[in-house]
């Protein structure tokens, strides 16, 4: 029998054939499109990171250490040259023969290079939150620029900050003196070549550290003792400290892990408290992996407010591991944030919103004493576990009191003290005529000290506390009464409440605000999710506190007092344009976003 041909096939069965192979390579091409615009917000962070790593170099806290490390670190020095002459060449007189022109246009190139990181930051995270990056590989995206932008500034020629020598030297006293950092500040050993790296402001002053960070530069300090007095000579007999910088290095290193842990963390709690949202779990992940002010204070600088922050989400995990929390839970959780409070007090006001609710789940008194008391107990026994090598009462405990309280010249960054600047020389002396720099000293540029300031500023301080005390009572009040429905999760309200209090602790108590502070409230923010108003204003001062505090430490005195009041409230306009849009949304109908994009290539 002799096969016959088969017929063709007809040309509509043809052709979808042919489409279903275009919508697959379609797709494929649309998601690596999108992956590139992720990737391109992630050059864009990066770009800002080189410009901030190259401005390093003039901008410096630490002169001894970016010399010995660039005397030392050949190929980092040639980078730099590189980078110095390109910096030229796009800003004139930023980099001559001898120096830049002037500090201002150095310092004018920091704050257009925490705008450039800031502008790639918020493209980044917008695009994963409305669905056009939200595809599979995004996260793989977030992390590999993650970890870039993280050694990029851990190899950064400079510091801006020398707190990370004072944890060196905290540790030279606890473990190579064998003496009491609480009590013996670091001018007791002038022969201590850390000494001159530390500013002079800090000289004088014990650690202000809790135990538990004491005890860890103690370990820390007894690991690198090999490293102490290792220095390298030149062929010119100049002798380098190169012992202290690796060991500076050993506490960045550190911190970077500790970064690293706690974006593993918080991955694993979205997805507890995010389930069924991805978009939104990968988007909130976004927000804190690629915050500017979180690289740059953790990976860059090294500061030890990351490790509170490790410990604070380990607070949270027990409260998400059951539907129903257990006390055995809640006691777990409330032992962390007691720990984190370990290294600065600040985080009690965490703890104090756990107790709070938890006692108003526990049904009868004698539960209320036995669990909370024995927590307290737990958490009490630990600290004075952590605090017997260095307890010498009252002495031990002098410099942490003297933090809490602040010392006579401790202002600055503080929205409450401009105001008190501004009410004591406008009213107090009004008749007073504006002295010279050399007659008075100034705190701004338009306000300056007086006879009478002191007293304004005590007041205010009480006034504030009372205000803050007020609101904590009020918080408190609010989660007793959520605590009353049994049904209803706490996690959420807890976590709302911790970070309006870190808030209005930072804005409007503290008299001595620093940017890292914000690391508290940022990282419980982003449990939240980035589509919080209440997480927006977190990431608004994050932002905004990054360029101006930097602008006031370079100019001193010379800044006008309205930038401080700039990264006060303009965060606070978020709640403001958020009710605004509500407003137009109601006056017109809704398109989705998703139905303006393809369907199947953005996660929900």
């Amino acid at each position: 029998m002799i096969a016959t041909r088969p017929a063709e096939l007809p040309d509509d069965q043809r052709r979808a054939g042919v489409s279903k192979a275009h919508p697959r390579w379609a797709g494929i091409v649309s998601v690596v499109l999108r992956l590139l615009l992720l990737a391109l917000a992630g050059v864009v962070v990066q770009v800002g990171w080189v410009m901030v790593w190259t401005l390093s170099y003039r901008l410096t806290h630490g002169n001894d250490f970016t010399y010995v490390y660039l005397v030392t670190q050949s190929v980092v020095w040639d980078h730099l040259r590189d980078l110095l002459a390109l910096a030229n060449t796009l800003a004139p007189g930023l980099e001559g023969p001898d120096g830049p022109v002037s500090l201002e246009i150095v310092v004018n190139s920091l704050v257009l290079a925490f705008v450039v990181t800031s502008v790639g930051y918020v493209a980044g995270v917008v695009l994963v939150d409305v669905g056009i990056s939200a595809v599979r590989g995004a996260l793989a995206v977030v992390v590999l620029f993650e970890l870039l932008f993280q050694v990029t500034l851990f190899l950064s020629p400079g510091l801006f900050t020398t707190d990370i020598f004072s944890y060196v030297m905290y540790g030279h006293i606890s473990a190579v003196y064998n003496l009491n950092p609480y009590i013996y500040p670091p001018n007791y050993f002038p022969g201590n070549p850390m000494l001159n790296w530390i500013h002079p402001i800090w000289w004088d002053q014990p650690s202000v550290y809790g135990p538990l960070w004491t005890n860890l530069a103690w370990v820390l300090a007894h690991l690198m003792d090999p490293l102490n007095g290792l220095t390298v000579t030149l062929d010119d007999g100049e002798v380098l400290q190169v012992g202290l910088m690796d060991q500076v290095f050993v506490y960045k290193l550190a911190m970077n892990v500790v970064q690293l842990i706690n974006l593993a963390l918080l991955w694993w709690l979205l997805g507890r408290l995010m389930p069924q949202r991805p978009r939104a779990r990968l988007t909130a992940f976004t927000m804190f992996a690629w915050n500017p002010l979180m690289l740059f204070d953790t990976a860059g600088n090294a500061h030890n407010d990351a490790l509170m922050v490790t410990l604070l989400l380990l607070g949270v995990v027990p409260l998400t591991l059951q539907r129903r929390v257990t006390n055995v839970g809640w006691a777990v959780g409330t032992f962390f944030v007691g720990l984190s409070a370990l290294i600065k007090y600040t985080t009690c006001i965490v703890g104090l919103f756990y107790v709070v609710p938890w006692v108003r789940r526990l049904a009868t008194w004698p539960s209320r004493i036995g669990w909370i008391g024995g927590t307290g107990l737990v958490i009490a026994a630990t600290a004075a576990i952590l605090f017997v090598p260095w307890w010498d009462y009252p002495r031990s405990l002098q410099p942490i009191l003297t933090a809490a309280d602040g010392k006579s010249w401790q202002f600055s960054n503080s929205a409450p003290d401009v105001f008190a600047l501004e009410f004591d020389n406008k009213f107090l002396n009004k008749s007073t005529p504006a002295p010279s720099p050399d007659e008075v000293a100034y705190s701004y540029a338009e306000l300056y000290a007086t006879p009478t300031l002191p007293t304004v500023r005590i007041w205010t301080k009480w006034i504030t506390r009372g205000i803050f005390a007020l609101y904590l009572i009020w918080e408190c009040i609010r989660l007793w009464r959520i605590a009353g429905d049994r049904r209803r999760s706490l996690i959420e309200p807890i976590l709302e409440a911790s970070v309006r209090a870190f808030a209005v602790l930072i804005v409007l108590v503290l008299p001595w605000v620093l940017e890292w502070y914000w690391f508290w409230p940022l990282a419980l923010a982003t449990l939240l999710g980035w589509r919080r108003q209440l997480s927006l204003v977190i990431v608004g001062y994050t932002l905004t506190s990054l360029p101006i505090f930097y602008v006031h430490h370079y100019w001193n005195w010379h800044m006008p007092s309205m930038l401080v009041l700039v990264y006060a409230f303009a965060p606070l306009a978020v709640p403001v344009i958020g009710w605004l849009w509500r407003l137009l949304r109601r006056a017109r109908p809704q398109v989705p976003v998703n139905a303006r994009l393809r369907p199947g290539l953005g996660l929900e």
